[in-house]
């Protein structure tokens, strides 16, 4: 039990917990405190995080159209008043959306409150992704405590969250878009237990001078990226240890043995393969190629050559008919084409204009462009394989013709997810945004979509809603964005190539 003088006592009253700042404790007590004494020091969300919460409150009004006769409490007017309109709402038994309850120290506004039988509730909490996690089972269990305390009776405990086999045939339809989870075992017997001591450890916390401090570590960004990554991790030098590929336990044991430089890492540490070239290309400075495997993928292209590149948008709720929650949806491509080694390429494009659904058109101006023969090169090549099948399933006279694409495709990712070249100043990513800075001088840091999230979130920004007085602006940018992809592909197979003859750049 938290032992605390008259003053403290009073400040320990006046700590409000959220459910949301409860997950926060969860995760890191460290933010917890920087959340209640300077939250200033908290940078905002940034676009793509954003873009997902947007993507909450959408869900959240699809799921309220399965309670018809649900009523809304307002919140706008204070707090006291969102508390004392739910329990009005309480006592008329309908459903409530943002039912506000207290106890303790805690505070938390449920999703979806649904009357059960003649005096119990159900507890709904809704989710926007397709899959529940344990940070969900968290939430719920932390309503559950403080919904029970409060003096509700709960009969049910319930996570909605998206059910991604639904597909969209003419208007939403919410009851087939959900999946409804009985979760009352788990939280009664397992999640409510421990939100008496994790709270009191959490005000505990708060009321301290100063905050406890926590090495990084995996909680940093499990179950969410830390807003205080940059602060807490900036003791780490430029060049460090997690730069290391693919490799998630290394790092952080080489931190605790006070080795943060990756070109420090010692001999005697045993390392993967690539692992290795990345230490020795950070002590020499210089790229790792082996000439064999790169001549042999280079041998794999066979001209014309096809640069391809897609831009896609996702929605929980589907945009269009035939087409699933999160289902990726082609918008745009480029193409470059290289009818023979060392000839100057061919641009076409293509960016989707208009509401309607982009599949048919895009298909059409795609096969357009192909040809019959010759090589097609993508960048993560299954990321388009995949995106040309679904559309397939949806426009079966193109089946045949995708399978005839993927008998051509050539992944440029390749030869660097194998380290047949590695330069130290892809910082251990084989990403094309690593890639195509450090073979040839273009870069997409100072454009202003110089990236797929951004190139999707304004596509859809411009497309679909009335924010879109830059329309004619942003289409540029994506034509810009789309097309630097395809013609950064073509420059660095050129740079392939030179590199067998040792002219790569050091």
């Amino acid at each position: 039990m938290l032992k605390t003088g008259k003053n403290d006592k009073k400040r320990v009253m006046n700590i409000r917990i959220s459910k949301s700042k409860y997950l926060n404790g969860l995760q890191c007590k460290k933010l917890l405190w920087y959340i209640y004494h300077e939250p200033e020091e908290i940078p905002a969300p940034d676009e793509a995080t954003q873009a997902i919460f947007d993507q909450g409150h959408l869900v959240g009004d699809y799921a309220k159209k399965l309670f018809p006769n649900g009523v809304e409490v307002d919140h706008s007017k204070s707090f006291e008043e969102g508390l004392r309109s739910t329990k009005e709402l309480i006592s008329k038994r309908v459903p409530i959306f943002e039912a506000a309850l207290t106890y303790k120290n805690c505070y938390a506004r449920a999703d979806i409150l649904e009357p059960a039988g003649r005096d119990k509730w159900n507890l709904i909490e809704v989710k926007s992704s397709t899959e529940l996690k344990d940070v969900n089972y968290h939430d719920i269990g932390f309503q559950y405590y403080l919904y029970t305390g409060a003096g509700l009776k709960i009969n049910k405990c319930y996570l909605m969250c998206i059910d991604n086999t639904y597909i969209r045939k003419g208007d939403i339809e919410p009851d087939k878009l959900f999946k409804k989870i009985d979760v009352t075992e788990e939280v009664k017997t397992t999640y409510s237990k421990t939100i008496e001591d994790n709270v009191a450890a959490m005000v505990k916390a708060i009321t301290a001078k100063t905050y406890i401090e926590i090495g990084i570590g995996a909680h940093c960004n499990d179950p969410y990226d830390c807003p205080l990554i940059d602060k807490c991790w900036s003791f780490l030098p430029e060049r460090n240890v997690f730069f290391l590929y693919r490799n998630n336990k290394l790092p952080m044991s080489l931190i605790q043995d006070g080795i943060f430089e990756l070109a420090k890492i010692p001999k005697k540490c045993e390392l993967n393969e690539k692992n290795q070239i990345q230490v020795d290309c950070e002590k020499n400075g210089k790229p790792h190629i082996d000439k064999k495997r790169i001549k042999e993928f280079l041998d794999s292209i066979q001209y014309p050559a096809y640069y391809m590149d897609f831009e896609t948008c996702s929605s929980a709720i589907p945009l269009f008919d035939d087409s699933s929650p999160y289902q990726q949806i082609p918008f745009q491509f480029s193409v470059h084409v290289v009818k023979e080694k060392g000839a100057n390429p061919e641009h076409y494009s293509f960016l989707a204009d208009g509401t309607n659904d982009p599949r048919p058109e895009f298909m059409t101006k795609l096969k357009e462009v192909m040809g019959t023969k010759g090589s097609i090169i993508a960048y993560n090549a299954g990321f388009e394989m995949n995106i040309l099948r679904k559309c397939a399933e949806v426009l079966p006279e193109y089946k045949k013709w995708v399978e005839s694409i993927g008998k051509r495709i050539v992944d440029l990712l390749q030869p660097f997810r194998d380290f047949a070249y590695y330069h130290p100043k892809q910082d251990g990513s084989c990403s094309l945004k690593k890639v195509l800075p450090v073979l040839t001088s273009k870069s997409y840091d100072d454009m202003e979509i110089g990236d797929g999230e951004t190139a999707s979130s304004e596509y859809c920004r411009i497309t679909f809603t009335e924010d879109n007085k830059d329309k004619n602006k942003v289409r540029k940018l994506l034509e810009e964005y789309c097309g630097l992809d395809t013609m950064g592909m073509v420059d660095i197979v050129d740079r392939l190539y030179k590199s067998l003859n040792k002219e790569v750049e050091k």
